[in-house]
């Protein structure tokens, strides 16, 4: 059966060499070392092609959409320089899959969020110039929620277009967990400030009325969603229903189920099939984080779908189907 693997990460080598040049005084050398540690040395396939193909050897009728891993191009530094990365990795992963189009059908396009302008721009180069399938946006931008006016030309711009928006968690340990500390403590900001993240991004753009006034916006969502389809039902009640539910023509829930999932759940079968239940096949997209989840992630997340016990035609619409609908 044919596998789309959606949201599966690269640092290609050139960006990435200009990226650790610039990140040594951009930000803070605790935060420089988590970079380096947790994500650039974290697994040679992230920017090795030879250490990849040697990691897919095993998964025939298998092909990636290559989306850049973190940081957010806005922590790099000020918008000329987010703008310059942004245009090295966009011409550098439409190179690749232009060398390797068996194994990478497309990619998604880096934005400089700090800057709208150059944003649109770097829209316009990737999509009409590079073929780019949509772009990731992070779930803040520096701390600024999605639903900030700044970000609406954006989101109708990939509307327009009818390319997809990949969304990607981004909070590190200055979110502090308690109003008593100055830190997150236990990587809290990332094992559970990611799936909250993705979230509340989610919810933002729902509450806020964005998804209502681009209907026909196509959004994934990084790990399943986060915790939407876990907390659905409290998504569609309390003080944030409350405080819409004169201002919105549908149930929150309706726009909730508009998104897109995908099942980078790191090896969980039981977070899956809640994916699963609330957003719809139609809905789930084959996604496996590689190479930055756990060891063998590409075959723990097949373990995952196939256990969920889908019809074939089911599982099919997952592995492939809904992503050749959306960008193919």
């Amino acid at each position: 059966m044919r596998k789309i693997d959606a949201f599966a990460h690269i640092l290609p080598r050139k960006y990435r060499d200009r990226l650790e040049r610039q990140l040594e005084g951009a930000i803070s050398s605790r935060q420089l070392r988590y970079y380096r540690e947790g994500v650039f040395d974290f697994d040679p396939s992230l920017t090795d092609l030879d250490a990849r193909w040697r990691s897919l050897e095993a998964f025939a009728d298998y092909a990636q959409v290559l989306v850049l891993a973190v940081p957010p191009l806005e922590e790099t530094g000020p918008p000329a320089v987010a703008a310059e990365l942004a245009r090295l990795a966009n011409d550098e992963m439409a190179e690749l899959v232009q060398r390797h189009p068996d194994r990478f059908v497309g990619f998604a396009a880096a934005l400089p969020l700090n800057d709208t302008e150059a944003a649109l721009e770097e829209i316009d180069h990737a999509v009409n110039e590079l073929h780019a399938l949509g772009a990731q946006v992070y779930t803040n931008m520096l701390g600024t929620a999605l639903d900030d006016p700044r970000f609406e030309p954006i989101f109708a711009r990939m509307e327009s277009m009818g390319r997809t928006v990949w969304l990607h968690p981004t909070r590190n340990a200055t979110w502090r967990d308690y109003p008593t500390e100055t830190e997150s403590d236990y990587g809290l900001w990332w094992s559970i400030g990611w799936p909250y993240e993705t979230a509340a991004a989610l919810s933002r753009l729902v509450y806020s009325g964005t998804m209502e006034r681009h209907p026909n916006l196509k959004l994934i969502a990084h790990h399943g969603a986060g915790m939407v389809p876990h907390f659905s039902a409290r998504l569609a009640m309390g003080p944030g229903f409350r405080q819409v539910k004169d201002l919105l023509p549908r149930p929150p829930l309706d726009y909730f189920r508009r998104f897109y999932a995908d099942t980078a759940l790191f090896g969980a079968p039981h977070a899956v099939r809640c994916v699963l239940d609330f957003f719809g096949s139609d809905h789930v997209v084959f996604g496996t984080d590689m190479p930055l989840g756990p060891a063998g992630t590409i075959k723990a997340t097949i373990a995952d779908i196939d256990a969920a016990g889908l019809p074939d035609k089911d599982r099919s619409t997952v592995y492939a189907d809904t992503a050749e609908r959306l960008f193919l």
